[in-house]
């Protein structure tokens, strides 16, 4: 089947010769070949996401040209009118912005106007484009924290979140479009270029989110974008609110696609921030932030009480962040009676225990912050909650309304405001972590992330969930399991009465088993990365032992994982 698909890129009019060309290099590598066509770019929780190169399953002209012309078709179709407009933004990455422009001329050719930025922008920016300029949908190429062979296709809809409820549809248009069916055009006449003033309306917009003016805003700040896109906006919101004293790791100022002084862009990795640990050595710095390359994530290290640096892990960050806002809200009085935050359920419950504490209603959604925006939209629409807050552990945080995606520029400025206003105070956000702790119990987590590459890595993590899914276990490490609930079959099972209950959550392939003790795992596949992810959380009194039961814990899953067999 792969050959054939093979066969087909090097006969068609519709490949460029330079894909071309690169294919017939490996043409006669049988797993390089079966690599490239054994199936298409899938759409998971972020979209469109994989490596550069020629074939079905990687990210090129064609397979660019092909989602795009399969939105526009959805568009087309469902706004008859004619007035449609889309927005597209970019990144830093290897042919981010040839691909930005080849997704522009395909809109373009099917009567779409394109709002396209002239350069780099980060990712949230764009969800404020889609709903600043009345959008009917938005397009961003950027592989996040991927490795820089990587690259993607992220699409927003008219709220300017990524696309769930139309996502199946528009995901049949893609997989329905023949290369003979692309439509594209040099006509630039639908296409305009979107500059630095929407820069200013949105930094304006950030701005007013601050919660609090009577800060030390001497706090000895670094920050490093990583060579992303959060250069210019994090540091504008930061010297327009009068912090005087942030440093930016100069070797990783610039763009650079190769991301060559870090081994991963990725906040969540401490290894990212080995030269920013190094500058705030030299110059005292307090706090360190880093975003990613589309700055929707930011991670946090702080100095500690002996001058070392302790990085946070994303509950942590979220937890600090939470219980700022609210309590700074709650001081001011300005908490809405009917306020709300928003969490996924792979987030720690110490949120749930932060908002209950203020009389704040807590949801939670599935993985992936699309679902977060797409809550923010049913409060938006029935008006029965004000929304406040929304974060996810993988360092992603939102407040405000006018971006619907994690905006790292929002973050990273509340992070700053509320690292200085505990400086005022004479404390650290060490000291108020572990003033939640001591409030609310001693939750630790952590995130594992198993790779299975290719066709044979796909059929392993199936047959992982299955085993699961079938043979439910009992209980991990001691601690016996009281819930399951099983996201794609669409049910919460109690394993002590054996009774079965409805979840009103979309399907989606994960596995969560809750102890007694209000402690629990997940099991969930990527939706855009060929990796298992395993979700840890566990509560009890102190760090020793909620440490030593996680130990334990991850042990055992990852001994059954290694028993498990793929069925030929």
């Amino acid at each position: 089947m792969y050959r054939e698909k093979l066969e087909v890129w090097l006969d068609s009019p519709f490949v460029d010769e330079s894909l071309k060309e690169e294919l017939k290099k490996i043409e006669k590598i049988e797993s390089e070949v079966e690599d490239r066509f054994y199936r298409e770019l899938e759409f998971g929780t972020g979209g469109m996401r994989g490596k550069i190169g020629a074939g079905t399953n990687r990210m090129n002209f064609v397979t660019v040209a092909k989602a795009t012309q399969g939105i526009a078709d959805f568009l087309n179709e469902k706004y008859t009118d004619g007035n449609i407009s889309t927005a597209i933004a970019y990144d830093s990455r290897n042919m981010s912005r040839e691909f930005a422009s080849k997704a522009a001329a395909v809109f373009a050719a099917n009567n779409i106007k394109v709002y396209l930025f002239e350069s780099l922008r980060p990712t949230p920016e764009l969800s404020f484009a889609v709903r600043h300029f009345g959008c009917k949908a938005g397009v961003v190429i950027t592989a996040s924290h991927n490795p820089p062979e990587y690259n993607g296709y992220k699409v927003y809809d008219q709220f300017g979140g990524q696309v769930v409820g139309d996502a199946d549809e528009i995901i049949m248009k893609i997989n329905s479009v023949k290369l003979k069916d692309i439509k594209t055009s040099e006509d630039s006449s639908k296409i305009v270029m979107v500059g630095n003033e929407l820069d200013t309306v949105y930094i304006n917009k950030v701005k007013s989110l601050s919660i609090r003016d009577d800060v030390d805003k001497n706090i000895n700040i670094v920050y490093t974008p990583l060579h992303g896109t959060g250069n210019m906006p994090v540091r504008r919101v930061l010297q327009e609110l009068g912090y005087k004293n942030v440093t930016v790791v100069k070797e990783q100022e610039e763009p650079d696609p190769m991301f060559s002084t870090v081994k991963s862009p990725n906040p969540e990795e401490i290894s990212a921030f080995e030269i920013a640990i190094k500058r705030a050595e030299q110059g005292g710095g307090e706090i360190i932030i880093g975003t990613d390359p589309d700055c929707d994530r930011v991670g946090l290290v702080v100095k500690d009480g002996d001058g070392s640096y302790v990085p946070l892990n994303g509950n942590q960050t979220g937890a600090l962040l939470l219980n700022y806002v609210l309590s700074s809200m709650y001081e001011k009085g300005k908490i809405p009676a009917d306020g709300a935050v928003i969490k996924t359920i792979v987030t720690s419950e110490i949120g749930r225990a932060i908002a209950s504490k203020y009389n704040v209603a807590n949801f939670d959604t599935l993985t992936g912050f699309k679902y977060i925006a797409e809550m923010m939209q049913q409060f938006e629409d029935t008006e029965e909650h004000s929304f406040i807050f929304g974060y996810e552990e993988s360092y992603g945080y939102l407040a405000g309304t006018f971006v619907r995606d994690k905006d790292a520029v929002i973050a990273s400025m509340l992070i700053c405001e509320m690292a200085a206003y505990y400086k005022k105070k004479g404390s650290t956000l060490l000291d108020a972590l572990k003033d939640i702790y001591r409030e609310h119990g001693y939750y630790i987590e952590e995130t594992v992330s198993l790779t299975f590459a290719g066709s044979t890595g796909q059929n392993k993590m199936k047959a992982i969930m299955e085993n699961f899914r079938e043979n439910k276990p009992s209980s991990f490490a001691g601690k016996s399991i009281l819930h399951v609930y099983d996201y794609k079959m669409g049910t919460s099972l109690n394993l002590l009465n054996g009774k079965t209950e409805h979840l009103d959550y979309p399907k989606s392939d994960v596995l969560k088993f809750c102890f007694e003790d209000g402690s629990w795992l997940v099991l969930r596949p990527s939706g855009t990365e060929p990796k298992l992810k395993i979700y840890f959380s566990i509560n009890e009194e102190n760090e020793s032992k909620s440490t030593q039961v996680l130990e334990n814990t991850k042990k055992e899953i990852l001994s059954a994982i290694d028993r498990i067999q793929i069925n030929n």
